[in-house]
């Protein structure tokens, strides 16, 4: 039966988080980031990749496998491209200062490709992109992970999970794009598995490679969309293990193992200002009308509505934002505790 939850506010959440975390060691200042990128994924239902987390990483600070006092500073390599060092940092702050170094740039030159080497898990990748966004500015944005999904036609696990996200913006709405090129994120997985809930024969297998519902048997996730969605693995890992960081695929170190280590991650962050390409507003207007005539597209049978990319998340945050954010039970009490 799955357990019972807890409705939180948002800001008392992000203050167990910060609790928690600084207990565990890690500097005020970081915390509070730490705690901002988890309550946002919470916030727009995107439980797999908030406040859960928290445990696993208080882990892994005590176990040394987390920097806390890494040096900011990114190398401009060129005019519009730099380079952040995490230095094994809590990757929710090295990703987030290398973002807005990639604003900073993207201000100035039109453009800015920044990529991030040695860094840790960074979270949901829509807190990165929304932070261009709300400079009505486009990004892309994508990381590798250790491996947990097979590639198409294997039966074992080499890539991981290589999760992008893409935005642009419109004058009132924007596209918010986020998703793991598996089928679905292994955080999913782990959501079930605190639910107590099974999971759909269509995203993972187990230890023999048959697919499976029991969220504790599974062993490895398919790509999406079968080929398609493994070339874009492929893609991913090549815009970050290959060019940036020089660990790829199954030579990252696992996440939930070898706690005591750096995980080596690479991340790939891409910022446009579209203004470049014609009027300062201009691009903000279209966009706005592309989203509201797909609102107004007949919808198919059984659908109330044509949205685009991120507003079920948007509607989510406006939902939790106003009634509280669920937590699992066993989440809270350790968080609480």
């Amino acid at each position: 039966m799955a357990e019972g939850m807890v409705i939180c506010r948002e800001d008392a959440l992000k203050a167990l988080v910060v609790k928690r975390l600084r207990e565990a060691g890690m500097p005020e200042s970081q915390a509070v980031v730490v705690a901002d990128v988890l309550v946002y994924a919470d916030l727009r239902g995107v439980y797999s990749h908030g406040v859960m987390r928290v445990e696993h990483y208080a882990a892994r600070i005590r176990a040394g496998g987390m920097n806390l006092r890494p040096l900011f500073r990114i190398e401009r390599l060129k005019p519009s491209i730099g380079l952040v060092d995490a230095q094994g940092a809590a990757g929710h702050v090295m990703t987030t200062y290398a973002t807005d170094q990639a604003l900073q740039i993207a201000a100035e030159q039109g453009l800015a490709m920044v990529g991030v080497k040695n860094n840790s898990h960074c979270g949901a990748l829509a807190y990165y992109v929304q932070r261009a966004l709300d400079r009505k500015m486009a990004a892309l944005v994508c990381v590798h992970t250790d491996k947990i999904v097979v590639p198409f036609g294997g039966r074992d696990a080499y890539f991981g999970t290589n999760p992008f996200a893409f935005g642009f913006p419109g004058t009132r709405d924007a596209i918010l794009l986020d998703m793991a090129t598996s089928e679905v994120a292994w955080g999913k997985v782990l959501h079930a598995r605190e639910k107590g809930q099974p999971i759909p024969e269509t995203w993972a297998l187990d230890a023999e490679g048959n697919r499976c519902t029991d969220p504790h048997r599974a062993a490895a996730l398919f790509p999406f969309g079968g080929p398609k969605g493994y070339g874009i693995t492929i893609m991913v890992e090549a815009l970050t293990g290959l060019m940036i960081g020089g660990v790829f695929g199954p030579h990252l170190k696992p996440m939930y193992n070898e706690l005591a280590s750096y995980r080596d991650l690479s991340s790939f962050i891409l910022v446009i200002d579209p203004a470049i390409f014609g009027t300062a507003d201009g691009y903000l207007e279209r966009t706005q009308r592309m989203i509201d005539e797909l609102h107004r597209h007949p919808p198919a049978p059984g659908i109330e509505q044509v949205l685009v990319p991120g507003e079920i998340e948007q509607r989510a945050m406006e939902r939790n934002r106003r009634d509280g954010i669920p937590v699992p039970q066993s989440v809270y009490d350790y968080l609480a505790g």
